[in-house]
């Protein structure tokens, strides 16, 4: 009997020292480790491709994701709802529609100035209009790691 509850409060203790509070419905989605997948350019919906065109921030200023069929990298820097982002390349793969992976990449060298989220929704902004629109999805961690 006592090996059990010695064993239920081991248990126990681990949950709670690793549980993480749950998002309120209410809260904004969190810039960084969201997995933000792209649903308009420039006001135009997108039509997803073979792959699903996404954007991850991380602590360390950089920024990653799928353009349609291509991964691609940059940095980025932000603080106070401003936000500067450097598209710095691509893989090269050749892919049958490349309009969304050409619009999305286009659209990253574009003179972004801020940010805005509302709940599970990122919009990037430049100085006279959305240039993004995207739904986010928490990504997992386990000791600092993001799981896909």
């Amino acid at each position: 009997m006592r090996k059990i509850i010695f064993l239920s409060i081991i248990i126990l203790s681990v949950l709670v020292l690793f549980a993480k509070p749950r998002k309120k419905d209410n809260e904004n989605l969190p810039l960084l480790n969201t997995k933000w997948i792209l649903e308009e350019i420039h006001k135009m919906p997108v039509t997803q491709g073979v792959d699903t065109a996404f954007i991850i921030f991380t602590e360390n200023y950089r920024m990653s994701g799928n353009l349609g069929c291509n991964l691609f990298f940059g940095n980025f820097n932000f603080g106070k709802k401003r936000m500067k982002l450097d598209y710095v390349g691509s893989t090269k793969k050749l892919c049958m529609d490349m309009s969304l992976e050409d619009n999305f990449s286009r659209a990253l060298r574009d003179d972004v100035t801020h940010y805005q989220i509302e709940k599970n929704k990122l919009f990037i902004l430049n100085k006279d209009y959305v240039v993004f629109k995207f739904e986010g999805i928490i990504l997992p961690t386990i000791n600092n790691t993001i799981y896909e």
